[in-house]
C-alpha cells in the first residue's frame, strides 16, 4: 500500500505547482478526491481479509478415540493405552482339605485384568519399518495388588522392529510361541486364526488349565527372550529362545533355564491348523511338548476346536514323564439371540510315571522335576462350559462353570485332596 500510495502523493504534488485555470484545478481535484476514495475502501477490504493460516512444520499431537483402546499419535510415533477390567463372583465345593464350600469375588477368570501401553514408531514411510514396544502390567481386582509381588510389569516388558518384509521381532518379556498359536484350539474362546500379535487364554480356573503345555522353562511366558514371527499370505511361522530366564549373565551356564520353540500355522479362513514344538531345559533336564490342533467353522453359528498335545519330561530317580492330552469344544453363535455367545469344552490328561511335589500333588508340566522321588499314572479330566451376552465389543457379562475330576494317582492342588471339585461364576468385563 506504500508503495502505491507514493506515486500518487507525488503526482498530487506536481499537479499543485502546474499553473491551470480555476475550473481546470477543480476538476483535478475532484478526480484526486475519487483516487483518494478508492484506495481507503481497497485498504479498509485488505484489512478485514481473514489472515491466510501458515503451515505447520511438524504434525500437532491429535488424540483419538478407537475403542477398545485410546490412541495418541504425533508424526510418526503412535502411543495405545488400553485395559481390561473382569470382575467374577464365583463358588467351588471342596475349596478345602475339610471339602468346605467356598463362596466370593475371586480373581477374574475370563480376562487377566491389565492396564498396557502399546508404542509404535515409523522408521520408514516408504516401506512401513517401525520400532514397536509393549508394556503391561497384571492386577487382582478384588484386592488392587499386583498379580506378581513386586513386579510392575509382568505381563509384557518388551521392544522390537516389524515390517512387511521380514515380519516381527521382539526382545523381552512375552507370551510363549507355542501359547500365541495354541490358543486358537486349546480351549473355547480363542482367535480363530494366528496373527503376529499375542494370543490370549482365559485367566483364572480349571478350564485353563492346558495353557501350561504351551508353556516352557519360566511358565507360560518367556523371560530374556527374542521371539520372531512371519506372516507369508495364510501362512504364519515363529521361532523363539529364552535365554536363561533370570535377565542377566550366568557365568559358564548358557544351557540352564533356556526354552527354544518355533511353530507354523495355515490361516485356511473357514478351517485353520497349526503345530508347535518347544524344548525347555529345566534345572539341567529336558522338557518337550509338541502340540497339533485346529479349528473348523461348520456353519455361520457353529465352530468346533480341538487338538493334542504330546508332553515328556526327564525326571530325577524315577525316569521320564509322558503325558497325554486331548481337547475338544463347541461354540455356538445363533443368531436367533443376537450378541450371544455359548461355549462347551472337554479335555483329558493321561498322564505316565508322573513325579509329585512335596506337597503330594502332581507336579505341573512346566515344574522342576530335579528333586523327584515318586511318581505314578493318573487322568485328569475337566467340563467346562460358559455362556456370554455381549453388549458392544467393549462390554459382556458372561457365566461360566468347571468339573474336574482325577483318577488313578493324579493329585491335583485345585480339588484339595478330593478326587473331583465343581465351580461355578458370574462376571462382567469391560476393555477400554
Amino acid at each position: 500500500m506504500k508503495h502505491f500510495l507514493t506515486p500518487l502523493a507525488i503526482a498530487i504534488g506536481l499537479a499543485a505547482t502546474i499553473p491551470a485555470r480555476a475550473d481546470d484545478v477543480a476538476d483535478l481535484k475532484a478526480q484526486i478526491q475519487i483516487l483518494s476514495d478508492r484506495l481507503s475502501n481497497i485498504e479498509k477490504e485488505r484489512s478485514q481479509a481473514k489472515p491466510v493460516e501458515a503451515k505447520a512444520t511438524e504434525p500437532r499431537p491429535v488424540t483419538i478415540a478407537y475403542p477398545p483402546s485410546m490412541q495418541l499419535i504425533s508424526g510418526n510415533t503412535t502411543v495405545s493405552i488400553y485395559g481390561i477390567l473382569d470382575a467374577t463372583f464365583a463358588t467351588q465345593n471342596h475349596a478345602d482339605a475339610a471339602g468346605n464350600r467356598g463362596t466370593a469375588p475371586v480373581v477374574s477368570w475370563m480376562s487377566g485384568n491389565r492396564f498396557g501401553i502399546d508404542a509404535s514408531h515409523v522408521l520408514n514411510p516408504t516401506t512401513g519399518v517401525k520400532v514397536i514396544g509393549r508394556l503391561e502390567n497384571e492386577f487382582e481386582l478384588p484386592t488392587g495388588n499386583l498379580d506378581t509381588n513386586n513386579v510392575l510389569f509382568n505381563r509384557d516388558a518388551w521392544v522390537g522392529v516389524q515390517g512387511d518384509d521380514f515380519g516381527k521381532i521382539t526382545f523381552g518379556r512375552q507370551n510363549t510361541l507355542p501359547r500365541d498359536f495354541a490358543q486358537t484350539w486349546g480351549e473355547a474362546f480363542g482367535s480363530r486364526e494366528v496373527s503376529l500379535d499375542e494370543g490370549g487364554w482365559n485367566n483364572n480356573n480349571q478350564m485353563q488349565y492346558l495353557i501350561n503345555y504351551a508353556g516352557g522353562a519360566n511358565g507360560t511366558r518367556y523371560n530374556s527372550a527374542v521371539v520372531w514371527k512371519k506372516k507369508t499370505g495364510q501362512w504364519v511361522t515363529g521361532l523363539a529362545h529364552q535365554f536363561n530366564g533370570g535377565g542377566g549373565y550366568v557365568p559358564g551356564d548358557i544351557g540352564t533355564g533356556t526354552t527354544s520353540a518355533g511353530a507354523v500355522a495355515y490361516n485356511g479362513g473357514q478351517w485353520n491348523v497349526n503345530g508347535t514344538f518347544s524344548r525347555a531345559n529345566i534345572a539341567g533336564l529336558t522338557h518337550q511338548v509338541f502340540g497339533f490342533g485346529g479349528n473348523l467353522q461348520v456353519t455361520p453359528e457353529v465352530l468346533v476346536r480341538g487338538g493334542y498335545f504330546n508332553n515328556s519330561a526327564d525326571q530325577a530317580v524315577v525316569g521320564k514323564r509322558k503325558d497325554n492330552v486331548f481337547t475338544a469344544s463347541l461354540t455356538l453363535t445363533p443368531t436367533a439371540i443376537p450378541n450371544t455367545q455359548f461355549d462347551i469344552g472337554y479335555y483329558n490328561v493321561s498322564a505316565k510315571n508322573a513325579g509329585y511335589a512335596a506337597s503330594g500333588n502332581t507336579l505341573g508340566v512346566n515344574a522342576d522335576t530335579s528333586a523327584v522321588a515318586t511318581a505314578a499314572d493318573g487322568k485328569l479330566s475337566t467340563l467346562y462350559a460358559a455362556a456370554f451376552y455381549r453388549w458392544d465389543r467393549q462390554t459382556d457379562v458372561y457365566v461360566a462353570m468347571d468339573t474336574v475330576r482325577t483318577t488313578g494317582g493324579f493329585h491335583l492342588g485345585f480339588t484339595n485332596g478330593f478326587s473331583s471339585a465343581t465351580e461355578f461364576g458370574a462376571g462382567l468385563r469391560f476393555k477400554f
